[in-house]
């Protein structure tokens, strides 16, 4: 399918006033330029197919990541064959509407007693494709969640609060798939963090190859390695949502400590000690 280059025939981010707004302009782009299969649009914009079921999926994230949803942008433009620099000028304007509303965010966050018109719920992690089961006893939902590789759809968005609004980290009782080891790790540890963090190959400086866009996020394990700028040597393993180099490690690896909101390093509620470099 090839769609038109003029932007006034695709979706208009300018008219989402919400973060949900602006997730469902990011569905009818998907839809505009001929609804492409996320692994499709995973080799144009480097995103990984859960990460994009993050944007668009069934369970996004209340807040997309800026930088993510402009590579989605990208890359649904450029499946539709619009020219470089129609790509150009419309993920300008989607990235304007991005800014727009975190500014209008962070302006009703600054008046006292006034709550956030733009409500952002923030996620466990994009990367990870998940099947989600529920159960509903006595009016309250409990999510049992089994996280496979094999679905598009990410997991559920953590309560802020469990993570975010407290130092420290707590256990999920969830498993992953990890195609770095080639392991099903049992049982995850959800922590707040510093969003935009690098993910590395291995516990030390170098080249990154993954980028942690979420938070709070998900880790598996914690071990030594360089001393970083946070005082201590302590790393903690983890999937970027995105790949930087190294695409066929998936994003998987360490974050140093100083980028994980704890009190002590190593968490103690993080009780694996990674056994592999």
């Amino acid at each position: 399918m090839v769609v038109s280059d003029d932007s006034k025939s695709s979706p208009d981010p300018e008219q989402a006033g919400t973060w949900p707004e602006f997730t469902e302009k990011l569905r009818e782009l998907h839809v505009w330029c001929g609804k492409p299969k996320y692994a499709t649009l995973s080799k144009t914009s480097g995103l990984a197919p859960s990460a994009i079921s993050n944007l668009i999926g069934k369970n996004p994230l209340g807040r997309p990541p800026q930088a993510a949803a402009l590579r989605l942008v990208e890359a649904c433009l450029i499946h539709g064959g619009s020219t470089p620099a129609a790509v150009q000028e419309q993920s300008r304007r989607w990235q304007d509407a991005w800014k727009a509303l975190a500014a209008e965010e962070q302006e009703q966050e600054q008046e006292p007693g006034t709550a956030p018109a733009v409500a952002e719920t923030r996620r466990r992690r994009p990367w990870i494709a998940i099947t989600v089961a529920v159960v509903v006893v006595a009016g309250v939902g409990a999510g049992a969640w089994a996280l496979s590789r094999s679905s598009d759809e990410p997991p559920p968005a953590p309560s802020p609060t469990a993570a975010q609004d407290a130092e420290g980290c707590v256990d999920k009782d969830l498993s992953i798939k990890d195609d770095r080891t080639k392991q099903t790790w049992q049982g995850l540890f959800e922590c707040s963090n510093t969003p935009g963090s690098d993910v590395y190959e291995r516990a030390g400086a170098g080249e990154a190859i993954g980028r942690l866009e979420s938070n709070p996020s998900w880790f598996v394990c914690w071990t030594r390695g360089e001393r970083h700028r946070g005082g201590n040597d302590v790393w903690y393993y983890t999937q970027g949502d995105y790949a930087l180099a190294k695409k066929e490690l998936k994003a998987w690896g360490f974050i140093p400590a100083v980028n994980v909101h704890t009190e002590t390093d190593p968490d103690p509620n993080i009780t694996r000690e990674c056994a592999f470099d």
